[in-house]
């Protein structure tokens, strides 16, 4: 990774002062940034950083949906190599954007079987936050309709999850689980 001393002021420091309301494509742009340098960040090897990058990529593309495509076949390749759990929380937001049926770019079959691979073990590590591990949850269901052998692995793994949950795993595990079954 290339290192712009400026850049990753922007991310350590310069970021703390604002809202994430704020966040959009133009507040990148005025920040002299593109979607693919926040991309490129969210692997910096300052956790901090990497997470400040995926999290302001994660607002944009809530509030702008169809930005995703400008990124996505990077955004997809890079998802296996993504080892920070607080990046990873947003990257789980981004794609259940890219899997809800509504979705303005549709994944190709080899980029599904990189999500579904790369989400299922993310899931089921023990240190996946429960944040991360419900949004996995949506995901994965997500992509259900199209792949219908995901459904029973779900399944098992929320009702395996369920066993001593947190109230929000509780909530999200059980809506799932009632989506399936």
């Amino acid at each position: 990774m290339v290192s712009n001393p400026q850049i990753e002021k922007f991310f350590k420091e310069e970021i703390r002062h604002y809202q994430a309301k704020s966040f959009s494509f133009a507040f990148v742009q005025q920040h002299h940034l593109s979607l693919q340098e926040l991309l490129t960040y969210s692997f910096h090897t300052d956790d901090q950083i990497a997470f400040r990058a995926a999290w302001l990529l994660e607002h944009v593309m809530l509030k702008e949906h169809q930005l995703l495509s400008t990124i996505y076949d990077d955004f997809i390749g890079l998802l296996p190599k993504q080892t920070n759990w607080s990046a990873i929380r947003s990257y789980t937001k981004l794609l259940m954007i890219a899997t809800d049926k509504k979705t303005v770019k549709k994944s190709t079959p080899t980029q599904e079987e990189i999500i579904i691979e790369t989400v299922f073990s993310w899931m089921i590590d023990p240190k996946c936050p429960v944040a991360t591990r419900v949004n996995c949850m949506d995901v994965l269901y997500n992509l259900s309709s199209k792949h219908p052998w995901i459904k029973d692995e779900l399944a098992a793994q929320i009702q395996y999850h369920l066993r001593n949950p947190s109230a929000a795993l509780a909530s999200r595990g059980n809506r799932v689980l009632k989506r399936i079954l």
